[in-house]
């Protein structure tokens, strides 16, 4: 008889535990922050004298990612993050704050952004930045670890503060899909909460690709994505060169190491990157046939199970066997 899989409500702190209304009127804000500085980053935040404040907070944390749920009926409660905040952090996040209820005012290098109901914005864990309530708030936020997001988005922090309406489009599906994420992540099998994960991420990147022009706005970030689309449609193909790609997206090989240089990267390394994550994926899926080591390494172009073995353990710190079994082990 088989064991039940673990799933992520191990790492999912119950609503239960987090909601104001069990406590004294007079006590509940102080909780609630609190609770806001366990469940999410270090915020300093405003203390006022409330007679009540009705609020949950609730969090689950899998795969480097945390996907979380906070309301506050209260407006005007202001939070700020600053240099002695950040340096509490023991990890450098990207967060996707999408407002499904309310409003909420954030300041981003001295500038008001404005998220309104049903818009989301993403922000970065190592920029100083304040909050302030609206009324009614309800937020779902996914944080992303740094590394996960970079390696597939360079140039993610040009995104950071511009908010998004999820009105229509590939718009409205992400936001639907957090917002399912969130109200069913406690239950999700552990060994399948890096491939939903990691599709979730794919999407928000899709997302931002087809709504969002970066900051910069220049030919090099429209190179930048471009390439990046064709290395994704490619990856199998274990002759994927850089001569291949800008013949394919028509610019010079030379201008194209311009554009990854300038995100502090290389194509090659880039295109690793990838490969290296849809492997890791595939190790840890249950639902379908297991691939041979080698079979896997072959489906997402590498040239050898050799080289694929060597790569992976630089990058995750295991063998591709190893990673497996670790796996296996907490299913």
């Amino acid at each position: 008889m088989n064991a039940t899989p673990a799933v992520v409500m191990e790492g999912w702190e119950n609503t239960d535990n987090w909601m104001t209304t069990g406590l004294r009127p007079d006590e509940q804000f102080d909780h609630w922050c609190q609770f806001v500085n366990q469940a999410f980053l270090r915020w300093t935040i405003a203390r006022r004298a409330l007679r009540q404040f009705p609020a949950f907070i609730r969090e689950g944390r899998a795969d480097g990612y945390r996907v979380s749920n906070l309301t506050s009926a209260t407006a005007g409660i202001r939070g700020d993050r600053g240099r002695r905040e950040i340096a509490h952090d023991s990890a450098a996040l990207f967060n996707v704050l999408l407002v499904a209820e309310g409003s909420q005012n954030l300041i981003l290098d001295e500038r008001l952004i404005v998220v309104p109901s049903m818009h989301f914005v993403l922000w970065d864990s190592q920029r100083p930045m304040t909050f302030v309530t609206g009324g009614n708030l309800r937020q779902i936020t996914l944080a992303i670890p740094h590394e996960r997001l970079l390696g597939l988005l360079p140039n993610a922090r040009e995104f950071v503060g511009q908010p998004i309406a999820a009105d229509s489009g590939l718009r409205r599906l992400f936001a639907e899909h957090l917002t399912s994420l969130e109200a069913h992540f406690g239950n999700l099998p552990v060994s399948d909460a890096p491939r939903v994960l990691g599709a979730t991420l794919d999407l928000l990147i899709a997302t931002l690709d087809a709504t969002v022009a970066p900051r910069a706005g220049t030919r090099q970030a429209v190179v930048l994505r471009r390439a990046q689309a064709y290395i994704n449609e490619h990856l199998c193909d274990p002759t994927l060169n850089p001569a291949k790609i800008a013949d394919g997206i028509g610019v010079t090989v030379r201008h194209l190491h311009r554009v990854f240089a300038g995100e502090e990267t290389t194509v090659a390394a880039w295109m690793l990157q990838r490969r290296l994550e849809h492997c890791r994926q595939d190790l840890l899926a249950t639902g379908t046939p297991r691939r041979s080591i080698t079979n896997l390494a072959l489906r997402w172009g590498f040239a050898d199970s050799s080289t694929f073995c060597k790569s992976f353990k630089r990058a995750f710190g295991l063998t591709p066997s190893a990673y497996r079994a670790a796996n296996l082990a907490h299913q």
